[in-house]
């Protein structure tokens, strides 16, 4: 029996994700905020990096490479700078008012916490508590409301304490009122009692007909309570003063005042691309250590951490160059697809893919769609998502479609066509197919329903009864 040694050799390619591949392909989802974080972040723990407006001293600098060395981790908080002197002080109130104008917009657009619902309710439920056992059990109670501000049935049933009808009754005309019910039938009912406490008509509405307001049904509601129609129409207004999701006007623990990453303008038939991003630290690297690492005296534990400082402060410029490049060439591209948006405003988004654009600026698709994400355009229109200018053809089967139709054109002409319309002889969706194949697009019934869906346009039926309680 015979045994042998085989040696087989194999070469193969294999892609491998360094740091600063990774690292560029993260920066290019990132908004101009999120990239302002790393920046600031990079430049704590890299004293290769400085930044141009305010460089840092030599004395920091070696500081910064001791700490990191020994292990220690940078003090955020310290300044660069060192110790200030007293009399400085001066000098630095009026020291650079372009500086202190950028810091100022950034502080003014950044992200703001907002009081939930449950804190808002807690604080009030603590100003009424008889004692401790009482707030406990307001707790108990608010902590178990949704986002609408109801609670389920079953929820309230689990508690057992004699107090839990007064409980519930007070956060009832909590502000905002109507909170702790089953459901929007039962937040109507308990608003129209709190606000309009004498009248049993709009009362009685909510509780015995509510289906039938929902359906806008008016005139069976003005049959069964055997009241006019028009009395009937005019107690239906002042369901409008009523919110029938009281909680949703404290959804969501943040408000976001959106900064646009991208400025885009069409000035004498060009368009102009404009980042928004002059108020990031403008970095560059270190003189000092860029001098410092030629020394032959360096010893080599210094000398091994500042080289790979060095390649990493690199990296991080270079990404940042080339995000902005990738940026420009994507907005360049999708804007001169849409070039009669930024003519006549929303409605006229042509068809566009991510594989059109990735196409023409020879990019992968992947890389479209990060450059789209959690990014604003702002433009002479208003501002946008980037998504929002990608739009999807019309599909129609069979029959021969223009390139150039998109779903955002035939909602723009739905839209135009319903403000125009009889408010006293809205269009049925039949009709808005006639209309629109007028206009040279051919859609079938069903589509047409589907968008007006998509712009929260009711049917021509309550079209025409909100029409006449308006009038």
């Amino acid at each position: 029996m015979k045994s042998g040694l085989n040696i087989n050799l194999k070469q193969s390619q294999k892609l491998v994700m360094t740091q600063s591949l990774r690292q560029s392909i993260e920066m290019l989802q990132m908004s101009t905020i999120e990239l302002a974080e790393l920046i600031t972040q990079e430049f704590l723990e890299n004293p290769m990096l400085e930044d141009v407006a305010s460089p840092r001293s030599e004395d920091y600098l070696e500081d910064m490479v001791n700490r990191n060395l020994s292990g220690e981790q940078p003090d955020s908080k310290s300044s660069p700078e060192g110790d200030v002197p007293e009399n400085s002080y001066d000098a630095d109130i009026t020291k650079n008012h372009e500086e202190d104008d950028k810091n100022r917009h950034f502080l003014e657009n950044a992200v703001t916490a907002k009081e939930s619902l449950k804190d808002h309710l807690l604080w009030q439920a603590r100003m009424t508590a008889a004692d401790k056992d009482e707030l406990d059990l307001y707790q108990e109670v608010i902590t178990l409301l949704d986002d609408n501000g109801f609670v389920k049935y079953g929820d309230l049933a689990n508690i057992a304490h004699d107090k839990l009808e007064k409980i519930v009754n007070n956060i009832y005309i909590f502000d905002p009122v109507g909170c702790a019910a089953h459901g929007v039938r039962e937040s109507l009912i308990i608003q129209a009692k709190y606000f309009f406490p004498d009248d049993i008509i709009l009362q009685s509405m909510i509780s015995d007909h509510f289906s039938d307001i929902e359906k806008l049904d008016y005139g069976n509601i003005s049959k069964s309570l055997e009241l006019p129609l028009n009395t009937v129409i005019e107690k239906s207004k002042l369901l409008h003063n009523l919110n029938p999701f009281p909680g949703r006007s404290f959804s969501g623990s943040d408000i976001k005042y959106v900064i646009p990453d991208i400025d885009v303008k069409l000035l004498d038939g060009e368009i102009i691309i404009t980042l928004n991003d002059d108020w990031l630290p403008n970095i560059r690297l270190s003189n000092y250590y860029m001098n410092l690492i030629n020394n032959k005296s360096l010893g080599k534990e210094q000398h091994d951490y500042i080289s790979n400082k060095l390649q990493s402060a690199k990296a991080l410029i270079k990404n940042i160059e080339g995000r902005r490049e990738t940026i420009i060439k994507v907005v360049s591209s999708v804007m001169k697809h849409q070039r009669e948006f930024l003519e006549k405003g929303p409605g006229n988004l042509k068809y566009l893919t991510h594989h059109d654009v990735a196409s023409e600026v020879e990019v992968h698709e992947s890389t479209v769609s990060r450059v789209c994400s959690n990014k604003y355009i702002q433009t002479s229109w208003g501002t946008f998502e980037f998504k929002y200018f990608f739009v999807s053809r019309l599909k129609n089967p069979g029959e021969d479609i223009d390139e150039d139709q998109s779903s955002d054109r035939v909602k723009g002409l739905i839209q135009t066509a319903i403000a125009g319309e009889d408010p006293e002889k809205p269009y049925s969706d039949e009709e808005l197919v006639i209309l629109l194949k007028e206009k040279g697009v051919t859609v079938a019934r069903r589509t047409v329903a589907k968008y007006r869906d998509a712009l929260n346009i009711p049917s021509s039926s309550k079209r025409k009864k909100i029409n006449m309680i308006k009038s």
